[in-house]
């Protein structure tokens, strides 16, 4: 009598475990696990079915390692521990799962039943707009519970969400990545994440100017996340645009480029406009929509980059300094002359930075007479010839650094020449003008006394008349 309800006991055991399998969650494309009981025997045989199917699908054993039914697909395998991996995860799979174990003589056996977590497909967002995330969760006899994990961005303190249904309040690029829906359930001892990538639409402006002295120069502008461009389009892309401020005259801002979207993404020269690019059109690579710019002294100034789309226009600002050394004798220098090397940004400089000169290799520096963004030498000599650095310099960092060789020679002979003839003519000429500013004085002189009339009054005892007479 007691072995007949030993063996009732035993049977409805196992109809229970039929019918209560264990609840697993998993995402369709993702990847799920389903835990075999740890059995610590090295003679372990490990079957694995699918649903009523009595043909094995996969199992282990210890004699010839890893068997596979002939119609188990390539997405199911086992783990280290003979556990059930699935991935990825495809519709099919959603049934039930029985893993059965024997050791000798002993017999256990464990069900499981996959359910479905979905995330719906999550539109792009713009910067400062809200994001809205829904984890569904399918009907099953246990009620998971939900947890949010952001993206993990550098610099970027998220915090985890709780609920099916959660909304983010403006969204940064912090907010752009891989978001994970985390579900825990039977007491925890399960849990299951599903993901999905959100795409934050945004141009981060660059917060400190770009200095440069020489070669080229890249403004940059990038989207804050690596969007496809199909995501772009989706979103109502337009178009965009290139502008430029010059640093010499702030109300003139004018546009040079625009963003081609019709078929290959690209930079075009707008007509009739003056560009800082010399390609007549850029192609865009990776998503970045960044230009390269020739060094000059005619690139100072603010640069604009502008995405339009359908509902709103986001731009990202960059400011570029050029730092440049003159001379203001140019070059070459001659022997004894005196010459001032300026170093400048185009503009008066604030408390902050600082200007340091480096001399190479014969003179030095310290000798010459130092007013931050100058360098004067009274007086030039051939040890002076060389290379001449100024440094830009903000509270303790190095910007920049602009060369200047100086080229010094002594004076040539036919200069001295030149100068020597040319002194002569001025000083004939001169002579000359002196010379005949005396004879002109001279004649006027005479020319006066000619026109002096005399008068005398004459005795004549012959005549009677009376009076006077010229003489």
């Amino acid at each position: 009598m007691m072995l007949c309800w030993i063996l009732i006991s035993l049977f409805v055991g196992f109809l229970k475990a039929q019918e209560n399998p264990d609840v697993i969650y998993a995402q369709v494309g993702g990847t799920v696990t389903l835990p075999r009981k740890d059995i610590k025997a090295e003679n372990v045989y490990v079957n694995w079915y699918r649903g009523n199917n009595e043909s094995i699908t996969i199992a282990r054993n210890p004699q010839s390692g890893i068997i596979r039914g002939k119609d188990t697909k390539t997405h199911i395998d086992l783990s280290q521990d003979f556990s059930l991996k699935i991935s990825p995860v495809q519709e099919s799979d959603f049934e039930i799962w029985r893993c059965e174990q024997y050791v000798l003589t002993s017999n256990y056996k464990k069900t499981y039943k996959l359910y479905h977590v979905t995330i719906p497909k999550v539109p792009a967002v713009m910067a400062g707009e809200s994001l809205y995330l829904e984890c569904q969760i399918e009907s099953s006899p246990v009620i998971p519970t939900v947890t949010w994990i952001p993206p993990k961005n550098s610099d970027c303190n998220q915090i985890n969400l709780k609920g099916e249904k959660i909304k983010v309040n403006s969204v940064s690029r912090c907010h752009s990545g891989v978001w994970t829906c985390k579900l825990e359930y039977m007491k925890k001892t399960y849990h299951t994440e599903a993901t999905t990538t959100v795409y934050v639409i945004d141009l981060p402006s660059s917060p400190n100017p770009i200095y440069k002295s020489s070669s080229e120069v890249k403004i940059p502008c990038s989207l804050s996340s690596n969007i496809p461009w199909s995501i772009l389009n989706e979103t109502g892309l337009i178009g965009g645009s290139w502008s430029f401020t010059p640093l010499n005259d702030p109300k003139s801002t004018h546009s040079f480029l625009k963003l081609d979207v019709d078929s290959v993404f690209r930079w075009i020269k707008i007509p009739d406009t003056v560009s800082p690019v010399k390609a007549e059109e850029i192609k865009l690579k990776d998503h970045d929509l960044s230009i390269n710019l020739p060094v000059s002294e005619n690139i100072r100034g603010l640069y604009t980059c502008d995405l339009t789309f359908s509902r709103k226009t986001l731009s990202t600002k960059v400011q570029v300094e050029v730092l440049k050394v003159s001379s203001s004798r140019g070059s070459p220098v001659y022997e004894g002359q005196s010459v001032n090397l300026t170093c400048t940004l185009g503009h008066q400089l604030t408390s902050d930075f600082e200007m340091k000169w480096n001399c190479s290799p014969l003179s030095s520096c310290s000798s010459f007479k130092l007013n931050s963004s100058n360098l004067f030498i009274p007086e030039v000599k051939l040890e002076h010839r060389g290379k001449y650095t100024c440094e830009l310099w903000k509270n303790g960092v190095n910007l920049t650094s602009a060369d200047l060789f100086l080229k010094t020679e002594k004076a040539p002979v036919d200069i001295w020449l030149y100068v020597a003839i040319s002194s002569g003519v001025v000083v004939f000429i001169l002579l000359l003008v002196v010379f005949i500013m005396c004879i002109r004085r001279y004649r006027q002189m005479m020319m006066y006394r000619r026109r002096k009339t005399k008068f005398c009054c004459c005795k004549n005892p012959q005549q009677n008349q009376k009076g006077f007479y010229k003489t």
